[in-house]
């Protein structure tokens, strides 16, 4: 049975792996948004240099995701929307990521493949699944860090999330996904399907 938690970043391997796919998170505290492979490459690149990167990752959480803002007379960035993006745009970059950095939740829509659920089990992460079309009850727990990073900003955004939330386990820290759950069952339920509509295969 599928049980609601309030988890702070940044997260321990032990509070991640005892989350069941189901389980409702609502999450505070520092998240990154990752909206592009090159944001990856990137730090994935200076950490082999051994160049500092303006963020920890460890225990930490990233949000494939991007924003709808609006500049201020100040010249701040006012966030007026936060919408997930599709993550299996980032099928390649994670696994590698998650080795690297120690993060330990990706927040998006859509699920990732067989290679990040096996880095998500050796690691310690999770896939957090968000509702999609439902930036206007996602948003009001965000607040966008305006001096992070600022040569990427807006691009690359720094946010403090307070309750953040309905999220779901959609993809666990012990193997399993309720992505591949669907296409299993799909599979096993085509047979019957086509012969209903008569169909061949």
């Amino acid at each position: 049975m599928s049980k609601t938690v309030h988890l702070h970043t940044p997260l321990s391997e032990e509070e991640i792996r005892s989350l069941e796919l189901d389980d409702v998170v609502y999450l505070s505290g520092e998240a990154y948004s990752m909206l592009y492979a090159d944001h990856y490459t990137l730090i994935l690149d200076w950490m082999e240099q051994g160049q500092e990167i303006p963020m920890n990752l460890n225990g930490g959480v990233i949000y494939n995701t991007g924003t709808i803002w609006r500049r201020t007379e100040d010249g701040r960035y006012d966030m007026r929307a936060l919408g997930a993006t599709t993550s299996s745009k980032f099928n390649q970059q994670t696994p590698p990521f998650i080795a690297a950095t120690g993060i330990r939740a990706v927040i998006g829509k859509g699920g990732m493949d067989q290679a990040t659920l096996d880095a998500m089990k050796q690691y310690g992460c999770v896939y957090l699944a968000i509702v999609g079309g439902c930036s206007a009850v996602y948003t009001p727990a965000a607040k966008l860090v305006d001096d992070y990073w600022p040569e990427l900003m807006p691009v690359d955004n720094k946010f403090e999330l307070n309750e953040f939330g309905p999220l779901f386990v959609a993809m666990d820290a012990n193997g399993n996904s309720v992505y591949a759950q669907c296409i299993d069952n799909a599979q096993k339920n085509r047979p019957a399907i086509y012969q209903t509509l008569g169909i061949k295969e």
